[in-house]
């Protein structure tokens, strides 16, 4: 079977932050490397995460290496067809256009699979099933939502609360003062937007986002690429986005009980700035 792999299992193969995740990534890519399937914008990915967003960033020629090692396996460029495919996956509204193109470089490529931890497992999009091959082990070792509650559907009060139970949760991880309010503040504007009271800078204006009966953590995932994707409409720059949708997203993946604050710094026994 054609499995393509998407940027995350190949850093989390280098980082050696999360031992577990290292582990099965490299578990992943060595079990059936014949069939493995990358593009060309997932070399490029795998670069820039290296060598700019990791804790303790790669030097430019180490990860230079990692590529050309990863350039090995079956590359699919991204031709006028690609592009084409992913366009017409993002404007149906269920992926963002970066994830669109991944799926639409894996249904290109004839892959049956999709590996990655950024799209929902199970879901099945361009023909192309999504897995996360981190999702077993995670459920079993790690807790559930840490504050102790139901996991959802969640109510615009309740998800309220939950963010203060998540400020709550950082300040007990030992992260910097600055640093809690960061990762409050960008979960606390993906909120606001959801009901509207926040509209990203040069957004069109427009009234409430997304419905307002209660949501689960699913519903939740798809309203943070809509999230990313008006951001993105606004005309901000992709790195901004990327930190937008990636801080949305570690609220959502908290409230799954699959996120722990300061999980790294424990590891590493380090403060984060």
């Amino acid at each position: 079977m054609r499995t393509f792999v998407d940027t995350n299992v190949f850093v989390y193969a280098v980082d050696q932050h999360d031992p577990a995740k290292q582990q099965r990534a490299r578990e992943v890519l060595t079990s059936d490397p014949d069939n493995l399937v990358v593009s060309a914008q997932v070399l490029g990915e795998v670069y820039v995460t290296l060598t700019r967003k990791l804790p303790q960033p790669m030097a430019p020629a180490e990860a230079r290496s990692v590529v050309m090692k990863i350039a090995r396996t079956h590359v699919v460029p991204i031709d006028t067809q690609v592009v084409a495919a992913g366009l017409a996956l993002t404007e149906g509204g269920r992926v963002s256009y970066w994830d669109a193109l991944i799926v639409a470089a894996a249904g290109a490529a004839g892959c049956e699979r999709l590996l990655t931890e950024d799209l929902t497992a199970g879901t099945v999009i361009g023909g192309v099933r999504v897995e996360n091959p981190f999702e077993e082990r995670r459920r079993l070792s790690e807790t559930s939502a840490p504050y102790g509650r139901d996991p959802g559907p969640w109510s615009d009060g309740a998800l309220v609360d939950a963010l203060a139970a998540y400020e709550k949760a950082c300040l007990d991880a030992g992260m910097r003062p600055n640093a809690v309010h960061s990762y409050w503040d960008y979960a606390r504007r993906f909120l606001d937007w959801r009901t509207g009271e926040y509209r990203p800078r040069g957004a069109a204006p427009e009234g409430r986002p997304t419905p307002t009966e209660p949501v689960s953590a699913a519903n939740l995932r798809l309203q943070a690429t809509a999230y990313a994707d008006a951001i993105r409409a606004a005309g901000r720059e992709p790195a901004t986005v990327d930190t937008y949708h990636r801080h949305a997203m570690f609220f959502v993946r908290w409230l799954a009980g699959e996120f722990h604050p300061g999980e790294r710094l424990r590891k590493s026994g380090s403060t984060e700035a």
